[in-house]
């Protein structure tokens, strides 16, 4: 029988990246709720938007508002620090690699250091019956290979060879600036920040509870953060 071979797509890994990051949002959201009653929240909510849909495709007269028909959407409900919420998103487009300019950035500054500080792989013989084992030796930088490659014009004007580095950082630096994919950072900020993660008006969250639940909560923002972090607060 021949194996079925499953393949993850860029596309699988951004929707995987959004599921996943709104699931742990609202495990740190106020008041306290499973993912799965949220989504059931969100299923509600979105068969009373279709009735509301159908009464204004009707012309029903005297219709309500939206807000009036189906009451502010689910999300309005959970409360999250704002701080919590972007370190969230923040460690998810880290962890999934959404960044592209950042990741090209980054591995910029590496070549960079890379060039002036070179390290490579050396394998290093036994000694007496001890096996061998890998080691690393520093071969010449990048100044100094310029200067073997240039003979005695670089030996005697050793600025010049400075200056071609320099501008081979300054091209690294120009690339780094000019190629800026963001289509993935933007459709997951428009998939989460945009969309159903929660809310960080603390207020508007426990009006909406007390006027269309009709329940009082109470928040306690502080408890939420050493929670969170892990530690105590001031």
């Amino acid at each position: 029988m021949e194996k079925l071979v499953i393949k993850m797509t860029r596309r699988d890994v951004l929707s995987n990246a959004i599921e996943n990051c709104l699931k742990e949002l609202y495990s740190w959201a106020i008041p306290k709720i499973e993912w799965k009653d949220f989504v059931e929240e969100n299923k509600l909510y979105n068969k009373k938007y279709r009735e509301w849909e159908l009464m204004t495709k009707d012309e029903i007269l005297g219709k309500p508002s939206l807000l009036e028909y189906c009451g502010p959407k689910p999300y309005e409900f959970y409360y999250l620090p704002k701080e919590i919420y972007t370190d969230i998103m923040n460690s998810y487009i880290y962890a999934y690699k959404l960044d592209s300019q950042k990741e090209l950035l980054d591995t910029i500054e590496i070549l960079k250091n890379y060039c002036k500080e070179p390290i490579i792989d050396k394998y290093i013989e036994g000694e007496n019956g001890s096996p061998g084992h890998r080691g690393y030796e520093h071969p010449d930088n990048l100044e100094k290979e310029i200067t073997k490659i240039l003979g005695p014009e670089a030996e005697d004007n050793p600025y010049h060879v400075h200056k071609i580095c320099d501008k081979f950082f300054e091209f690294l630096d120009m690339a780094g600036k000019f190629f800026n994919w963001t289509r993935e950072l933007n459709s997951f900020y428009m998939s989460v920040g945009l969309g159903p993660s929660p809310n960080s008006n603390k207020q508007a969250v426990i009006d909406n509870w007390k006027k269309y639940r009709n329940q009082d909560i109470e928040i306690n923002e502080e408890q939420i953060k050493k929670d969170y972090y892990g530690e105590e607060l001031d």
